[in-house]
């Protein structure tokens, strides 16, 4: 479990190490995600970027030791589904992927899950699991309602459908010691099967290993059949006066709070289903990065320290086609542009809102290599170059505005220095 606290960056000497060790920042804007290099970005993803690492967990209120999860989309490489670059059955592209989650601050991820008999989805959920095992990571299966549809359409019962697919998961992933499991029960997720006609307690009792049901939407704190409920992402709901769907989180967390039934909450980018086959004009727009620090605030309104919120999903880490992805990263809109002036001062200029930057760090570039020679606070905008740790071979100068958790790091480009 990652389950370590993270305070301020410009608290702990030993975390900033930590983090340039693991997300070393680069004057060039170069990819650092499992995203493809070969998907050019659409209306609501942007190109594959160099995002920043800082732990997702900052998001959240202080002293947060909820597990964070994020939903693995699989079908990648399907022809009915967008060409983002790979292929989701593809083994070393599902290593980088969980490799780039955990470098986030991610614990596990959550797999759309079709059953045993959809091919390329269901190997994809088999080679996660074997990943996560080897990275020291997480992973669980939610049923989509997908998975029951060829049974609806010809008339076979949906119960017992449900029973086999879910022994199945039993037998191949809930033995798994990467397998989410909440008071060492195995979590079992559930998506769009709310209205189902499906014998609950006929499932629950036909299957091994005791699973946890979670359901979703605070409606299923009521639902006796739920063991959890978690919320999700509600674009219907979006209005001019609630642009990014809160009162759906804020309904969330206030019955979460009558319930003795497990919670996990949610935060998300946005949403914009123009790129799906089934779309229907649904946008929650990101704001350059304020819906998603809006959403992880959330929480902070209903939890804290003393009174923790179980686990929060990301919906989603790569759903491309709704726009909700943060796999490549997410634009927080932010130019840095610097200079040199009079030979004795490093100026720059932020432009965009300054709440999205975790701090500037200034780079020197020796040779063809760069390293951290200042960090300074967003709202600090110069610096004197005899206050920076530079070398006598200092040949370029670089000003970044590193972003905030998954957010997209913004570089002013190369300044030379003449140290004449």
């Amino acid at each position: 479990m990652f389950r370590s606290v993270i305070a301020s960056l410009f608290l702990t000497a030993a975390f900033c190490s930590a983090q340039n060790s693991q997300n070393p920042i680069s004057c060039e804007a170069s990819n650092n995600t499992s995203a493809s290099p070969r998907y050019r970005a659409s209306k609501s993803n942007i190109a594959p970027s160099n995002v920043s690492k800082l732990p997702i967990r900052s998001l959240l209120y202080q002293g947060s030791n909820t597990r964070i999860f994020t939903r693995y989309m699989p079908w990648f490489g399907d022809p009915k589904h967008r060409d983002v670059g790979y292929r989701s059955d593809d083994r070393e592209q599902i290593s980088r992927q969980v490799a780039d989650m955990i470098s986030r601050g991610i614990n596990g991820a959550i797999v759309d899950w079709y059953g045993p008999h959809s091919g390329a989805k269901n190997e994809s959920t088999v080679l996660l699991m074997k990943e996560a095992e080897r990275q020291n990571f997480e992973f669980a299966v939610s049923e989509d309602a997908g998975a029951l549809g060829d049974c609806e359409k010809h008339g076979c019962n949906v119960t017992d459908q449900l029973i086999h697919d879910l022994k199945y998961a039993a037998e191949h992933f809930e033995n798994s010691p990467a397998y989410i499991r909440f008071d060492d029960r195995p979590a079992v997720f559930f998506f769009g099967l709310e209205n189902k006609s499906i014998d609950w307690n006929r499932v629950r009792h036909s299957l091994p290993m005791n699973p946890l049901f979670f359901f979703r939407n605070s409606g299923s704190f009521a639902n006796h059949d739920a063991d959890g409920a978690y919320s999700w992402i509600a674009p219907e709901t979006a209005s001019s006066s609630d642009p990014m769907a809160m009162q759906y989180l804020e309904r969330f967390y206030s019955k979460a709070q009558q319930s003795d039934k497990i919670a996990m909450g949610s935060a998300y980018k946005g949403f914009d289903d123009a790129e799906a086959g089934w779309g229907k004009g649904r946008v929650i727009d990101q704001r350059c990065g304020q819906t998603w620090l809006s959403t992880f605030e959330a929480a902070g309104r209903f939890y804290s320290a003393s009174r923790q919120l179980p686990a929060l999903i990301i919906p989603t880490w790569n759903d491309y086609e709704e726009g909700t992805e943060i796999e490549t990263g997410i634009d927080n809109c932010v130019e840095v542009k610097a200079s040199i002036h009079d030979g004795k001062t490093l100026e720059w200029k932020i432009s965009g809102h300054e709440n999205t930057i975790d701090h500037i760090a200034v780079l020197e570039q020796q040779s063809s290599e760069w390293s951290e020679v200042g960090k300074f606070r967003p709202q600090q905008h110069s610096v004197s170059l005899r206050d920076l740790h530079m070398s006598a071979e200092t040949q370029n100068l670089c000003v970044v505005a590193v972003g905030r958790p998954s957010m997209v790091n913004h570089s002013s480009g190369p300044i030379k220095v003449d140290q004449k």
